[in-house]
């Protein structure tokens, strides 16, 4: 198993990291130490909002359903020993009361294996998400739908692919999409950032007057926070160290953006790394759950796998469909992440394959309803990167003679049994 993986096993670092859109070269269009707390002195209840996006996105088919951008925004903090939720106020397993806008103390990392909780140097004020007072967002950019652009990696979920033996109960599906982007040649170059010697370095633009709405660059938020419980908890809580601006009135933050690629790592199974700029999210998205037997073959009029021994889909969702909606989901941390919990508690032991594919517009197989600009590339044009010790997805790229107008697919064939491991990454 790479070093990643194991970092992503056996511990959650908590950096800055459900969805509109932002305007940029190509506008997307809209669619579907110790810090106290935890004691007297609480702010009042405050109403609860959603996760910020803290890691930059490309919208690859030019559209997707993203929060709007906006005047980003940090509650002011003048005593943080009381406003904010402090270290002591951190238990695993209990979700941070909503009434804090803000977590006071050092960098939290928690280790999955026993769930204790360990602090990093130095304290400082991390403003939390799912606060209406608090709002920022990452970059979203749309694509030039008519160059495709092609994914440079595809990360499958840890759960599936380190695993040995998965139960037959809920099991946590993931799918991320990966670019790295050139420095010069395409149309999204001219939003990396080249020199990370500022705080706020050029080209990015804070949006903090009316008229701004964008970020303008490639920069991903520092994040960490009051993270209550494990990797297999549903309470966590992540916070951003950006904060308000100098104002002598105000507690304020770094003020300081983050270079993507140190907050996203990608290996290929050979160990090369690849610098990851954006996330991709492709409104033409589908996951499909076979339990399969023999050769499976793909069928590109059904768009499923068929054959001897293939069962049809226990699951079959588009993230265009009206009917059988996949929602992108984005994470405590900041991040979008094709996410699906599968209940398998009545599925049949066997071997599944797990389906993401990016369906085409023609009337032959399954139509997705936008225009679909996405693409896994062919002859190493997009790898599969991170991949885990038990077992690995494989890919098939657009124009593959198995495939009709799909821009590929990637699948995975996972073994299920009445005992086994695992839980939510």
């Amino acid at each position: 198993m790479n070093a990643f993986k194991l970092n992503k096993l056996w511990q959650i670092v908590v950096a800055a990291l459900f969805i509109g859109i932002s305007a940029g070269a190509y506008a997307a269009k809209g669619s579907p130490g110790g810090g106290g707390g935890g004691g007297g002195g609480e702010p009042p209840t405050t109403e609860t909002g959603s996760n910020n996006l803290s890691f930059p996105v490309i919208l690859s088919d030019n559209i997707g359903p993203f929060p709007a951008d906006g005047l980003w925004r940090f509650a002011p903090i003048t005593t943080p020993e009381t406003e904010c939720i402090g270290e002591s106020g951190v238990t695993a397993g209990e979700p941070v009361p909503p009434n804090f806008l803000c977590y006071y103390g050092r960098h939290v990392t928690v280790i999955s294996e026993t769930g204790a909780i360990q602090f990093d140097e130095p304290t400082k004020v991390w403003w939390l998400q799912k606060r209406t007072q608090n709002f920022w967002k990452a970059l979203t950019v749309g694509n030039n739908t008519g160059t495709p652009l092609v994914v440079s990696a595809v990360d499958v979920g840890d759960l599936l692919e380190s695993t040995p033996s998965l139960a037959t109960r809920q099991i946590r599906v993931e799918f991320n999409l990966l670019q790295n982007v050139p420095s010069t040649g395409s149309p999204l170059s001219p939003y990396l950032v080249a020199d990370w010697t500022d705080g706020i370095p050029m080209p990015c633009t804070v949006p903090k007057e009316v008229g701004q709405t964008s970020i303008g660059c490639f920069a991903a938020l520092g994040m960490s926070g009051a993270v209550p419980g494990t990797e297999q908890s549903g309470n966590e809580m992540q916070g951003t160290d950006f904060g308000p601006g100098p104002d002598a009135s105000l507690l304020t933050g770094t003020q300081v953006l983050i270079d993507p690629t140190t907050v996203r790592l990608a290996t290929t199974p050979e160990g090369t790394p690849i610098p990851i700029h954006a996330l991709v999210y492709s409104q033409c998205a589908r996951l499909v759950i076979q339990k399969i037997g023999g050769t499976p073959t793909w069928d590109k009029t059904t768009g499923q796998w068929a054959g001897e021994g293939v069962g049809t889909p226990l699951v079959n969702v588009a993230t265009y469909s009206t009917t059988s909606p996949w929602s992108v989901e984005i994470t405590s941390g900041g991040s979008i992440v094709y996410g699906y919990n599968w209940n398998a508690k009545s599925a049949a032991t066997g071997t599944y394959r797990l389906t993401f594919v990016l369906d085409g517009n023609d009337a032959e197989g399954p139509q997705c309803s936008t225009q679909l600009a996405t693409m896994f590339g062919p002859l190493g044009g997009t790898q599969l990167v991170n991949v885990g010790e038990s077992f690995a997805p494989s890919i098939i790229a657009k124009g593959d003679s198995a495939l009709g107008d799909e821009g590929g697919l990637v699948y995975i064939d996972i073994p299920l049994s009445t005992k086994g491991g695992g839980g939510k990454r």
